[in-house]
């Protein structure tokens, strides 16, 4: 079990605040595990740290400005620790490691960070150029670099009114969404579990439609060599 903390922009336009105990599994896991404290993300008004966001603050997408609805956090401790199911390192997106700007700055982000690739060879699979890979996907020492803290790190993720893309530090990331099969990878019980950590959601079909599809790096790979 792990605590999560979560921040949920509520129907009335109020805000709740919730630290819950919950199975440090996978699927809850990747609710958030993103974006490392400090990390930069573009408002209506300008960059603010995540840990200093609030939901309904206005934030800048691919989808356009979005109220952020869901804030979520909880402590990442390394694979040297006892903690084993958070096996997985964090990764450091060196400066201009994709190309000028991209990113402007390093970049820190969690296990649950995905990132935007264009492929054109990818279209006669999924339909689309552009699809989310996870950044962890992309570690070779260079460009993308496993980092493991010496201490704990807090790790963030955030819901937008609409999955969307955010520019991090010149990289588009994704906002967060359950994925497609919610429902049927959970059961019942699984579902409704989850959903606690969600107080602003009823039901898992409110989470809404992804803007991209999701891939591994593999695939894309597998498409390149034909």
């Amino acid at each position: 079990m792990r605590t999560y903390e979560t921040a949920a922009l509520m129907p009335d336009l109020t805000i709740s605040f919730r630290s819950q105990m919950a199975p440090a599994e996978p699927i809850f896991e990747e609710a958030f595990t993103a974006f490392a404290r400090g990390t930069l993300i573009p408002t209506a008004s300008g960059p603010v740290a995540i840990e200093d966001l609030l939901p309904g603050d206005e934030v800048e997408s691919s989808a356009g400005v979005q109220p952020v609805t869901w804030i979520g956090s909880t402590t990442y401790k390394s694979a040297t620790s006892d903690d084993a199911k958070m096996q997985r390192s964090l990764s450091r997106i060196t400066a201009e490691g994709f190309g000028p700007g991209c990113p402007m700055a390093d970049v820190v982000v969690g296990p649950a960070a995905r990132m935007v690739m264009r492929s054109e060879r990818l279209t006669s699979r999924t339909a689309h150029e552009r699809v989310l890979v996870p950044v962890a996907d992309f570690t070779d020492g260079a460009r993308v670099v496993d980092v493991t803290p010496a201490s704990s790190v807090q790790l963030y993720h955030l819901m937008l009114g609409r999955h969307a893309t955010i520019r991090i530090g010149g990289i588009e990331m994704e906002s967060y969404h359950p994925g497609r099969t919610l429902a049927h990878a959970m059961g019942e019980s699984g579902t409704a579990l989850f959903l606690s950590l969600f107080p602003n959601i009823a039901q898992a079909e409110e989470f809404g439609e992804l803007c991209l599809t999701r891939v591994t790096r593999a695939t894309i790979d597998s498409r390149q060599s034909l």
